[in-house]
């Protein structure tokens, strides 16, 4: 039986976001995953504190809140995917497993990785957590690569169906309306 997930890049123009952008010339410059169509929750290492990018954590996300509401331009593209139950229950126990076990923000990597430098540690930054997760043999959705991955990386993955992209308050407000 299939399931979907959705692989959901955002920009929400903080200081952080516009300056990996300028650097990588990137239109997203974060990746989270969803299991619901709304992204009410979405998983990802991202800033603990909504005003300080240089602590971060694997955490719940959601794009009603913390660093999404900050600016009212903030944009998103949203991708569905079909997977299998099992590459789903897989993501699910390896979001927990490398989540938890994260050893905290890899902000050095992330440097390294704006100038296409790999730091390999037992801490990641949003995409390289979302890389460790899906291209992980019991998922296998990502190509493995030796290369740095950013955000914009994962529009690979065959079967990515495109269902939004644009301003975040466009979408809240559509899934609003949708609700009553």
């Amino acid at each position: 039986m299939s399931k979907k997930v959705y692989i959901v890049l955002s920009q929400s123009y903080t200081m952080l976001a516009r300056i990996i952008k300028k650097i990588t010339n990137d239109k997203y410059s974060h990746i989270s995953i969803s299991f619901n169509k709304e992204c009410s929750d979405m998983y990802s290492i991202g800033r603990k504190y909504t005003y300080c990018p240089f602590i971060g954590v694997y955490k719940n996300e959601s794009i009603y809140k913390g660093v999404f509401n900050l600016n009212k331009n903030a944009e998103v593209l949203i991708y569905e995917l079909n997977v299998t139950s099992k590459q789903y229950n897989n993501i699910i126990r390896l979001l927990d497993e490398y989540g938890n076990s994260s050893k905290g923000y890899n902000f050095i990597g992330l440097v390294f990785a704006l100038f296409n430098k790999k730091l390999n540690r037992k801490k990641y930054y949003c995409s390289e957590f979302l890389y460790k997760i899906l291209s992980d043999d019991s998922v296998n959705i990502f190509p493995k690569t030796d290369n740095v991955v950013k955000p914009m990386d994962f529009n690979k993955i065959d079967g990515l169906k495109k269902i939004y992209e644009g301003k975040i308050i466009n979408y809240k407000n559509q899934n609003l309306n949708l609700a009553n």
